[in-house]
């Protein structure tokens, strides 16, 4: 998304030579564009800058035809059959007529010259559009095709008839070069590659997996951090399907021995999707997972991250500060870097410099530097980090500190008076003193540059529309180390399971933090070495609210369950 800044969309181009917007109200728009991921329309009409139906006037006229009302139309059957409902969902289009060689498609947004010769393709007809207002594109995609969930399990059978038909998929040789890219770029493989990423995007997944094994194929998505499996297609088409998210993300499809990485870049139902690639060479193929970076769903800004008050103060507080560490702990996916850029944003005004050392990047954010971490090429952590402390910083996070050498000049840093965010893979807040003790760093250094530690957990949500009340045993007391007088009279929580969360019981997820702010009594802990479960109790003591409390207090508030405060905490 890097070269955002420079590229426009043409609707806004189109809207500052009509007279509708100012040259900076388009920059302004644009950068918008590139941070949220929004449609470009829907901006311009929040605005005020343009009323919706005439911005549709304007769209039609662009893309040379005409604006019809579709709820108006009497469209037959036949016609609407004429498109599978993973395409008019995938790009947003509703049939509206057809001859013997071309469909006449319901647009609500400019096409690109792209999506318009990938419809031609996945159609296999020429394609010619009219313009319809957004509300009623989606309103009639929803009556055409069907509820979403049940579309799915439709699509996946069409889809199976259109493969099983173009039978030779399965037959193309691994080291056939040519084949597998015909085979990749075969429209029912297309077509199918782009249901899951509908779908994928559609359920809110974080991470998509293709895993190909033995006997199956299996593609599951990680949604709220738990692992779900879609109906598994056959296993002779892992060759071409993996083949095809390679050729999306510009891998070489030939080279399956060695680890690949890549970047897709795509709109799905109207908005802006990033996905990263990985490839994993395995015994039976190739294994791809790809992380959803959904630009329209992430805000971040400090306030959304659910922090208790104290810990928002605090945190507020320590990133305003001219020197220092300040080090965000969990394990993998709690969260860690999200917390730290909605730290950047906050701290990323016009008079700071601010640098980031990241593997790989993972949200683009205007006016920061951000420097992708390439050990293949020698490009680590610590030659990054000393080349910063060239560059003239105020602020510089280091993704994460994994040895000594990235720590020690993280340290040098804060000494020299730069502001350092770092992240360290430790259970709690307390446990990331002694890992960098344990790393070789001098404890009375560390105690006079360490400013706080914020620890961190996701646990899921209770799924708001099926949230059931319960009055909890004693032993789920006694486990989370509560009485009855604790709660007095105020019931647990669990979900029952409904559409909206997919029979889960949870929709989304949020923080549980502990905060550890490095004072005095704390600083000389540090420098006896005292260990971990000491530093904790005298943070306890000091008035730390821990993790598990935390926790405990967001069931008490039916946020979450006691699984979910059990599990992580």
């Amino acid at each position: 998304m890097g070269e955002q800044q420079t590229y426009h969309d043409p609707l806004l181009e189109l809207l500052v030579e009509q007279g509708f917007l100012t040259g900076e109200q388009m920059e302004d728009i644009a950068a918008e564009h590139a941070e949220t991921g929004k449609p470009v329309r829907n901006m311009v009409v929040d605005r005020g800058l343009i009323e919706g139906d005439a911005l549709l006037e304007v769209i039609a006229g662009y893309m040379g035809t005409h604006v019809v009302n579709l709820p108006a139309l009497d469209i037959p059957p036949d016609i609407i059959h004429r498109i599978p409902a993973s395409v008019a969902r995938m790009y947003n289009i509703v049939p509206v007529s057809m001859t013997d060689s071309s469909v006449e498609l319901a647009v609500c947004d400019v096409i690109n010259p792209q999506v318009m010769d990938e419809l031609m393709f996945v159609l296999t007809s020429d394609v010619t559009f009219v313009v319809a207002r957004e509300d009623d594109v989606r309103a009639c995609i929803n009556q055409f095709y069907g509820d979403d969930s049940a579309a799915v399990n439709d699509m996946l059978s069409a889809l199976e008839g259109e493969i099983s038909e173009a039978g030779d998929l399965s037959l193309v040789d691994e080291n056939d070069e040519q084949g597998l890219e015909e085979a990749a770029g075969s429209t029912p493989v297309i077509r199918f590659v782009n249901l899951v990423l509908y779908q994928a995007v559609n359920d809110r997944a974080s991470d998509i997996h293709f895993e190909p094994f033995e006997k199956e194929f299996r593609i599951r998505y990680r949604v709220d951090g738990a692992l779900y499996e879609m109906a598994p297609p056959p296993r002779r088409l892992a060759l071409p399907l993996i083949s095809r998210v390679k050729v999306m993300s510009g891998l070489n499809i030939a080279e399956r021995r060695l680890p690949q990485d890549g970047r897709i870049q795509i709109t799905v139902g109207g908005r802006a999707i990033d996905l990263r690639v990985s490839t994993l060479p395995t015994q039976f193929g190739e294994s791809v997972v790809l992380r959803v970076l959904d630009q329209s769903n992430v805000s971040l800004t400090i306030e959304n991250l659910g922090m208790p008050d104290d810990v928002y103060t605090k945190f507020t507080n320590d990133i305003k500060k001219p020197n220092g560490i300040v080090i965000v702990t969990g394990p993998t996916g709690s969260g860690k870097t999200t917390t730290l850029y909605s730290g950047l944003k906050r701290v990323n005004t016009i008079d700071r410099k601010l640098l980031t050392a990241e593997e790989p990047v993972e949200y683009d954010i205007d006016g920061i530097m951000q420097v992708p971490v390439k050990e293949s090429v020698g490009n680590s952590f610590a030659r990054i980090l000393r080349a910063f402390l060239r560059q003239d910083p105020d602020i510089m996070m280091i993704g994460e500190i994994r040895d000594i050498e990235t720590a020690q000049i993280a340290v040098q840093a804060s000494l020299t008076g730069h502001l350092v965010f770092s992240t360290l893979h430790t259970n709690d807040a307390a446990g990331a003193v002694t890992r960098l003790i344990d790393m070789g760093i001098e404890p009375f250094l560390i105690s006079s540059t360490l400013e706080a530690v914020l620890g961190q957990r996701l646990v899921r949500m209770v799924c708001d529309k099926c949230k059931t009340p319960y009055t909890p045993e004693q032993d789920v007391l006694d486990m989370l180390g509560m009485s009855r007088q604790d709660i007095g009279d105020r019931p647990f929580f669990y979900g029952a399971g409904c559409s909206a969360c997919n029979d889960t019981g949870y929709h989304g997820r949020r923080g549980l933090y502990e905060y550890l702010s490095v004072t005095e009594p704390i600083r000389r802990l540090i420098n006896e070495r005292q260990p971990t479960i000491v530093i904790r109790d005298k943070a306890i003591q000091l008035g730390m609210i821990s993790m598990r409390q935390h926790g405990v207090q967001c069931l008490l508030d039916g946020y979450t369950t006691v699984d979910e405060v059990v599990k992580y905490t």
